[in-house]
């Protein structure tokens, strides 16, 4: 029976429990946009921006570890997708971008019509596999290959460009010959470890004294396996960025977590560790000084290094023992490891230097925060960035999900906001991508929208994606915006002032409320810290989204210092 190739792929996605999809309408788009709208279980959202659309299925994948769909229209539309696609790929994060590109007639080589772009090209540097369909019987190969590509290693984005006339065009398929299920290309089953490196790993992590376990975006499904081998070892730990809550605030062995920003015994810990398990973990620039890892690895220092991947094993800084498989199994296998050594459960002058080694890292990790505790007490007229941050803390609930953007901004709430699991705080560690923080927060409220959706950003970050307020309000995705509002590009003002000038940092006179109420959402402007609670009550009881523009000064924070030595050489 016929079937256009907009319907396969519609029936392509199903099948593969793909079920979100984002972007902007488009003439091209048609027969995708018919077929998805007639199917009930696909779910698609329109956003103003084709780079939202990209960075809201990002965040679908980072919340649940389901890949979703983006779509963009040729030409412009395509290359606005590439702020997002940067983010995902950035970010090991997986999505299927799906793009329509001209007529074949008048491509390869192209003849100059409307809106001309080798999307193939353009996009190969942001995705990890993409290709062009040029007859649309190729489709099912073509979208499950790619599944295989995002998902098998290092997840990351992918991308299918299809000619409108291939999309338009109709194939003899049967129901089963349009579908594809993610397991017929992807093993659902966890990969394991060498046994004889694991043996050799649970040697070493038996024997050390200041053992260190860094968990990254890798150990994110692997909250209850990391939290258990800490426990056994009795060793320190922290997160990365990408790992926060993995290891929950009010857990004993938590030294700091997000990187050096997390405070100085994150830095000790990496520094002074004789051994260090990292589990997912890259070690990108969030954990440097000076311009390289703070952890040194072999000969001075063990390292056992996790991951999916066999080529990040070693990357970064040389291994003891490399372990390659799925976090959850791989740490399954070093608990039972473990547990048949009978060194792990005597009490020796090893545990007792673990003990001794994390409580001197605790009481250094505790006075940190009571540092930022002092300087949340400042409520003066002009609101402190961390009384804000502290306040928030306190204000948002438990089981909320939150999203940190903003470049200094978000460093206030990384130690001042509680944080109990994982894929519950999110950040955009690897690109650093401004802005990405509105469409990840409309995504998390379409996706658990009986949840308490919290995003935190600056006045600076938020401008890149403002319009999206109005995908809020249109598909009723109740998120709460909280912007820090210093009317400037605060650490760029910093830096500009300390060099002795200043040009085209200031921000100041825009009402972020004002524009919220404009596109349709609750805004509230708060100028003083005892404003914020009541204005926070009255926004989560609206019916719509909400945001609250809430004047700050600018200050730098303890440990910009530290972020700035990250990627400072040493002098020769």
């Amino acid at each position: 029976m016929p079937i256009d190739a907009g319907h396969v792929l519609a029936n392509l996605m199903s099948s593969a429990g793909i079920h979100h999809i984002h972007g902007v309408a488009g003439g091209a788009l048609g027969p995708l946009l018919r077929a998805i709208g007639e199917r009930p279980e696909l779910r698609y959202i329109g956003t103003r921006h084709e780079a939202a659309g990209a960075l809201m299925a990002t965040a679908v994948y980072q919340a649940t570890g389901v890949p979703a769909v983006c779509l963009a229209e040729q030409g412009p539309g395509t290359h606005n997708l590439m702020a997002g696609l940067g983010s995902a790929r950035a970010n090991n994060l997986a999505l299927v971008a799906i793009t329509v590109s001209g007529h074949s007639a008048d491509t390869s080589p192209g003849r100059g019509a409307l809106m001309q772009l080798d999307a193939v090209e353009a996009l190969r540097p942001l995705t990890k596999w993409n290709t062009q369909v040029r007859d649309a019987r190729r489709l099912p190969e073509a979208f499950g290959t790619a599944l295989r590509h995002a998902l098998t290693g290092t997840p990351g984005p992918v991308h299918l460009d299809i000619p409108r006339d291939v999309l338009a065009a109709s194939v003899d398929f049967g129901a089963d010959e349009s579908a594809v299920q993610r397991a017929a290309f992807v093993s659902p089953r966890p990969t394991v470890a060498d046994p004889v490196a694991v043996a050799d790993a649970a040697a070493l992590l038996a024997r050390s004294r200041r053992p260190l376990v860094i968990a990254g975006g890798g150990a994110v499904t692997a909250d209850a396996q990391v939290r258990a081998l800490i426990g056994k070892l009795g060793a320190s730990a922290t997160t990365t960025q990408s790992g926060i809550g993995v290891v929950a605030t009010d857990d004993p062995a938590l030294v700091g977590h997000g990187g050096v920003i997390g405070g100085p015994a994150v830095i000790r810990a990496m520094r002074e560790a004789d051994l260090v398990l990292a589990i997912g973990c890259r070690f990108s620039s969030w954990l440097w000084q000076d311009g390289a890892p703070v952890v040194r690895g072999e000969p001075e220092q063990r390292l056992i290094q996790v991951d999916i991947e066999p080529s990040v094993i070693g990357h970064a800084r040389p291994v003891s023992v490399g372990l390659v498989g799925d976090a959850t199994a791989v740490l399954a296998q070093l608990g039972d490891a473990l547990a048949q050594r009978a060194d792990i459960h005597e009490e020796s002058a090893a545990s007792a230097a673990r003990a001794d080694w994390l409580a001197s890292l605790r009481e250094e990790y505790e006075a940190h925060l009571t540092e930022l505790d002092k300087l949340a007490a400042d409520t003066g007229p002009v609101m402190h960035p961390a009384a804000l941050a502290k306040a928030l803390g306190v204000l948002i609930p438990e089981e909320s999900l939150v999203v940190y953007d903003g470049g200094h901004t978000s460093f206030w709430s990384n130690s001042l906001t509680p944080t109990h699991r994982s894929r519950t705080r999110f950040h955009e560690a690897g690109m650093a991508q401004l802005g990405f923080g509105l469409p990840y927060a409309n995504t998390l409220a379409a996706l658990h929208p009986d949840r308490t959706v919290v995003h935190i950003t600056g006045d600076g970050s938020i401008g890149f994606t403002l319009q999206e307020l109005d995908t809020a309000r249109r598909y009723g995705l109740r998120a709460l915006h909280v912007v820090h509002n210093n009317e400037a590009w605060g650490v760029i003002r910093a830096s500009q002032q300390h060099a002795g000038f200043e040009l085209g940092t200031e921000l100041a006179g825009t009402d972020y409320a004002a524009v919220a109420r404009g596109f349709g959402c609750h805004g509230e402007r708060v100028e003083t810290w005892d404003e914020l609670a009541p204005a926070w009550d009255r926004a989560l009881a609206s019916p719509l989204p909400a945001l609250l523009d809430v004047r700050v000064r600018f200050e730098p924070h303890p440990m910009f210092p530290a972020f700035g030595a990250a990627t400072r050489r040493p002098a020769r």
